[in-house]
């Protein structure tokens, strides 16, 4: 079957989404180019993607939708009429708008949606949730998911993007978490943290705590640093944790719309 170079562009502040979009790149063909919207002090406005191409497009899934900076950067990129595949990923609770949300954002950037996936990995605040997702039996999933998204693109037919898509056009957001990560007086001052912030939020300055206005409670500050001192509340986990185990426990599914 044949495959496609592919071009990846995703957000993924903790890894766990960028882990979904390399195994379904992998498997749609060969990645040519990689466009990381972390990155917080370049612009995006110049990247075009060549028609020819096939785009995967990922992001995280927080509070049911796609984060406003992921949106705000994606929306500078130029789809120009290339095949497409969104990827919404959650942390084992659900992806409300965030699936429907990042079609509509990657339509109105110029590219032809033609499968829309949502997959689970790890929560990135309270990683005992989906933990190591995306798994073994994850990636067999994930395989098949690309295989059906091959088919869709070797038919004659004419390649359809008006497929159901769970969720609402009116985006709703389920709440407006502003967790700040903060570091110990054990904290070396290396700096990964604040390359790793896609906002910008921590100072290299005063690189033990963040700018509360900025941070969108991302942890990849968290995930960056090398000694594994920069952390949250531990009376906050653990209240966040009992709060939320009845929605996030058990295993949530992947799924695909095409």
């Amino acid at each position: 079957m044949k495959t496609y170079p592919i071009v990846e562009i995703t957000f993924s502040p903790t890894g766990g989404t960028k882990k979904v979009a390399d195994q379904i790149s992998c498997y749609l063909g060969n990645i040519t180019n990689t466009v990381n919207l972390i990155l917080h002090d370049v612009s995006f406005s110049d990247v075009t993607v060549p028609s020819d191409s096939l785009a995967v497009i990922a992001a995280p899934v927080f509070e049911g939708v796609i984060p406003d900076i992921a949106i705000e950067r994606m929306k500078e990129i130029q789809g120009n009429h290339a095949n497409c595949v969104v990827i919404a990923v959650y942390g084992n609770r659900a992806y409300d708008d965030g699936l429907i949300q990042l079609k509509d954002t990657a339509e109105l950037c110029g590219f032809n949606v033609i499968a829309s996936v949502a997959a689970v990995a790890e929560h990135s605040i309270m990683r005992q949730f989906g933990s190591a997702r995306p798994d073994e039996e994850d990636s067999k999933e994930l395989k098949k998911f690309a295989e059906e998204i091959l088919e869709k693109l070797s038919s004659d037919k004419e390649l359809s993007t008006d497929y159901f898509v769970p969720g609402s056009h009116e985006y709703k957001r389920l709440g407006n978490l502003n967790v700040v990560p903060k570091a110990s007086a054990s904290c070396t001052g290396c700096g990964k943290c604040a390359d790793a912030c896609p906002t910008g939020a921590i100072n290299k300055n005063n690189i033990r705590t963040g700018d509360s206005s900025k941070c969108i409670s991302c942890m990849g500050c968290i995930a960056a640093c090398p000694k594994g001192i920069r952390k949250l509340n531990p009376v906050f986990l653990a209240a966040a944790s009992l709060k939320m185990k009845d929605l996030l426990s058990g295993r949530k599914p992947n799924e695909i719309f095409l």
